[in-house]
């Protein structure tokens, strides 16, 4: 159904954002999209930014149409935002 699936994994390099994050999207519906679901935090088991592009690089994802694969940003500098090839 070409429907995205819900999940962003978020590198945190700063734990005193993670509270920030949670007070902000916890509990929140995505009132944009016809969908009843909300938004919850967890810890992910893959931590790190290099170890979430290991396992998404030899991910079937990959295989997938490019709209459907995992997406990467720059965190930093002027370029803060852009996306980068993953």
């Amino acid at each position: 159904n070409k429907c995205n699936v819900g999940y962003a994994f978020i590198n945190m390099t700063d734990p005193a954002q993670i509270i920030p994050l949670h007070q902000a999207f916890h509990g929140k519906k995505w009132e944009k999209f016809n969908s009843e679901k909300v938004a919850s935090l967890a810890y992910a088991r893959i931590q790190g930014r290099t170890s979430l592009i290991a396992h998404f690089q030899n991910s079937s994802l990959m295989n997938e149409d490019k709209r459907c694969r995992p997406i990467l940003f720059q965190t930093e500098g002027p370029n803060a935002g852009d996306m980068i090839c993953f």
